[in-house]
């Protein structure tokens, strides 16, 4: 093992020294007889990572009929599918106050001015 600063001049603090040593005893301590050899990963292992376990399926399956549920209610209770409402009557077109009291636009047509009833 070589057992140098890196080039830095600096010796190592306490706790890089004791780093160093924690990690060492851990490559140590492993040997041919700890490792595993080399299978290629097969489907069924995958598949046995990723399944998910009878009570897991149950609750993704209460908890989607859930939403479901949740989901129509607040459609049910937020739409609304009444027409929209008309104005309340007609419009009507009137004279207004002012033109009562005009006088025609030049003298001798024929125009016809609203004279007020008392």
């Amino acid at each position: 093992m070589i057992e140098q600063d890196l080039g830095s001049g600096v010796p190592p603090d306490s706790v890089e020294q004791r780093l160093r040593d924690a990690l060492r005893a851990r490559a140590d301590s492993v040997d041919l007889s700890a490792l595993r050899p080399a299978v290629p990963p097969t489907a069924r292992a995958r598949l046995r990572v990723t399944a998910l376990t009878p009570v897991r399926r149950a609750a993704v399956a209460v908890l989607v009929v859930a939403a479901v549920v949740v989901g129509i209610l607040f459609a049910a209770t937020h739409l609304d599918h009444r027409t929209p409402v008309g104005p309340a009557r007609p419009p009507s077109v009137s004279p207004s106050p002012g033109d009562m009291n005009a006088s025609p636009d030049s003298p001798g047509s024929n125009a016809v001015t609203a004279v007020p009833h008392p």
